[in-house]
């Protein structure tokens, strides 16, 4: 089996696909042949976050591989797939996935929203990372409020036996950088025993997330070895 991480946020929109990409670019930069893999995905068709991971990976993987259930509305999966009238076929996202760790060295599955975002009524992405069998990396604010999010996500995680490699802060606005981007990464892994794999600051790179400089800017700012760690 390939080797791999799931990607997982404290919520939507906190920088999930900047991340992923990125490591998708760092990894096609060291010459690893990786996969991109977004399972499920809402709010336009096709998924915009598929196409960005697609060219960070330089992966030759048609879109509806990368992510074979888009949903049009902007919602939950489980709600966007009753209005759209489109049941969500796990086995297919399964199978999916199957295949993309049997011909790629390293898997990069992005989430949608946080873990316990319901893909159906009785079924989470948190569900869906542990049918997966991989690691959690776990994308968070790093402004004020994150210690409860981040928190939460990890104790969530550890009720359904997940393993946490560690949290990535991401700061979303420019600015200067205050208190709680500062110091909360160590109060979350002091109190939690999950590591901070560092803090991105504001980044304004091109939306060709595969551009020269977004791998140098991973390694200047994470710990890319207990990230990437077998």
């Amino acid at each position: 089996m390939a080797d791999g991480l799931f990607i997982t946020g404290t919520d939507t929109d906190v920088g999930k696909t900047f991340f992923t990409a990125g490591l998708a670019s760092l990894l096609r930069a060291r010459r690893v042949d990786v996969g991109v893999y977004k399972p499920v995905a809402t709010g336009g068709m096709p998924s915009e976050d598929a196409r960005l991971l697609k060219e960070a990976s330089g992966s030759s993987d048609a879109l509806d591989e990368i992510n074979p259930v888009c949903l049009p509305e902007p919602l939950s999966p489980n709600v966007a797939a009753h209005l759209a009238n489109q049941p969500i076929d796990l086995d297919l996202v399964l199978n999916v996935f199957k295949g993309l760790i049997a011909k790629h060295e390293f898997v990069l599955v992005e989430g949608i929203g946080g873990l316990l975002v319901p893909i159906l009524n009785e079924f989470s992405v948190a569900d869906l990372a542990k049918e997966m069998g991989l690691p959690l990396v776990i994308v968070a604010r790093s402004t004020l409020g994150t210690i409860n999010h981040t928190l939460l996500t990890i104790e969530a995680a550890a009720a359904r036996g997940l393993e946490v490699r560690g949290v990535v802060f991401n700061t979303l606005v420019p600015g200067p950088v205050g208190s709680a981007t500062e110091t909360s990464p160590v109060v979350i892994a002091e109190i939690s025993g999950v590591p901070s794999l560092g803090t991105l600051p504001y980044c304004d790179l091109p939306s060709a997330h595969c551009s020269d400089s977004f791998p140098s800017f991973l390694e200047r700012h994470l710990d890319l070895d207990r990230i990437l760690k077998n």
